[in-house]
């Protein structure tokens, strides 16, 4: 056998199909959206389902809510855009700090503490959001699905977008477009709430 017989081995399909994976965000993120927003929504659901069978009554009782509405009026649809817009800043901020990280040789001690306690912070307010929710389908039923469309399932859309654009660019570096173009799509989909929850009601 002569040297120019020889050749290089032909990777095999799962090891093309890893690198082509890992090279497209815009697969990754988007899957890991929808795998955010499934958990996400069977999480409260389960919240919920156990609060209205043991907590139903003490649930109304610690929330008091009235269902008043909200006023129908520009001011109103930009407020809930501010409220909603910090918390996609903070995942978004979070996102910056791990490409810092990903584009250096490696994450220096205070990136890497920062990471974990802005991941600790956001899983803590993720908890405390779900735990919210559920309590209030739990006990009020209906009447708090009807309070959370059309516009939640926007919101929660335009959150899962976010987390899953994080989970992608956790440990490596992504496009300054990609993060671009999801970032201003999350945007886009928060002012799509704020507008259904100020003008639209069930």
């Amino acid at each position: 056998m002569t040297a120019g017989a020889i050749t290089p081995p032909t990777p095999g399909p799962s090891a093309a199909a890893g690198r082509g994976s890992r090279s497209d965000p815009g697969s990754s993120t988007t899957r890991l959206a929808a795998i955010v927003a499934l958990a996400l929504t069977a999480a409260a659901l389960l919240t919920a389902a156990v609060a209205h069978v043991t907590l139903a009554a003490l649930a109304r009782s610690w929330l008091g809510y009235r269902f008043p509405g909200v006023p129908a009026d520009v001011s109103t649809a930009v407020w809930i855009l501010g409220h909603n817009a910090r918390a996609l800043a903070g995942v978004l901020g979070l996102l910056m700090i791990a490409q810092l990280a990903a584009r250096s040789t490696g994450p220096a001690p205070a990136q890497r503490v920062l990471q974990s306690a802005g991941e600790v912070a956001l899983a803590g307010t993720i908890a405390a959001n779900l735990l919210v929710i559920g309590a209030a389908i739990g006990g009020y039923g209906t009447r708090m699905l009807d309070a959370m469309l059309p516009h939640g399932p926007v919101e929660l859309a335009a959150y899962s977008l976010a987390i899953g654009l994080y989970l992608t660019g956790r440990r490596r570096a992504l496009p300054a477009a990609h993060i671009a173009a999801v970032a201003c799509a999350s945007v886009v989909l928060l002012a799509l709430a704020a507008a259904l929850e100020t003008w639209v009601s069930l």
